[in-house]
């Protein structure tokens, strides 16, 4: 009896053992909420390990480590954090939350995996260290404290060799990935946090520090190219994917200076669908590059 006893107790310890090597538990782990669906415009949905067929994400569901966000075309999503920090999500894309950890007196780290689509980033509640990472399919992207658009697959290809400064050169259409430092600059509006953007891919390293200033990964396995200031067509192409109703008006000549929030998801939601929330981030950016009222410093050249 005792021999049977200790055989069980040895199976289990083993297969303790081997849950905590691979990361599947035996049930289903306690949700990390990270924040909540803050927008939502047409088809967006959400699975997980627990979650294997997608369901809908309504507007103020919440959202929590491990879940992958899908959205379908003419479909945007807002994520709001807990920390105020928002991801504006465009459509046709595909983002995953790996993990988020936030202490109100320590600072806010998050991590997430893209793998296709638009998306921009705002840094939210300032104090403390605040850090994200942005994973593509070529490359990892840092940020620290600031507010930054990213472009996954085919459409990044498209507008980065249109830009003089990358030409045509050898990328694949599922890795592309395009990365635009949308501010703030040194006289920030609106109590943004100055930051940068780091992207690194085959072991270098371009650094993004001031509004319009871009970076592109041809594929994986090839260094960024960059920095370099994105042109106005290109930025307004890189609009149209992450706010599309923004970009027309823009070509119309209809665009007011303040329009277009910096979350990008603002725009989704206050342009989009109408729903304006009380507890969206403030700030605003321009839709050139050369037009941003973040910096007191008119930009330079990169290499100068």
């Amino acid at each position: 009896m005792d021999r049977c006893r200790n055989l069980a107790a040895a199976l289990i310890a083993g297969t303790l053992v081997l849950t905590s090597f691979s990361g599947t538990p035996l049930m289903a782990q306690e949700r990390v909420e990270v924040g909540n669906a803050a927008t939502v415009v047409g088809d967006v949905r959400m699975s997980n390990p627990q979650i294997t067929k997608p369901r809908k994400i309504e507007r103020k569901q919440r959202l929590a480590w491990g879940d992958m966000v899908d959205t379908a075309k003419k479909s945007q999503l807002q994520i709001l954090l807990l920390d105020r920090s928002t991801f504006g999500i465009g459509a046709s894309s595909r983002v995953r939350i790996d993990r988020y950890v936030y202490d109100p007196e320590k600072g806010r780290s998050v991590f997430m995996t893209m793998i296709k689509g638009a998306l921009r980033f705002l840094s939210g509640r300032q104090g403390g260290e605040n850090s994200a990472e942005i994973q593509s399919p070529s490359g990892r992207i840092g940020i620290r404290g600031t507010a930054l658009d990213m472009l996954v697959g085919e459409n990044a290809e498209d507008i980065a060799e249109a830009e003089e400064a990358v030409g045509k050169v050898d990328s694949n259409k599922d890795e592309a990935t395009l990365v635009v430092l949308r501010g703030p600059g040194a006289a920030t509006e609106g109590g943004l946090t100055v930051g940068l953007a780091e992207v690194t891919a085959a072991g270098q390293t371009v650094v993004l520090d001031q509004p319009g200033l871009a970076a592109y990964i041809p594929r994986n396995g090839a260094p960024p190219i960059g920095p370099f200031f994105i042109s106005n067509p290109g930025l307004a192409k890189l609009q149209d994917e992450l706010a599309p109703e923004v970009a027309r008006a823009a070509k119309g000549g209809r665009l007011l200076k303040a329009l277009l929030p910096i979350a990008g998801a603002i725009a989704i939601g206050s342009i989009l669908s109408g729903n304006k929330d009380e507890t969206s981030p403030a700030g605003r950016v321009q839709d050139s590059p050369n037009d941003y009222p973040t910096s007191d410093v008119p930009p330079r050249s990169p290499n100068g």
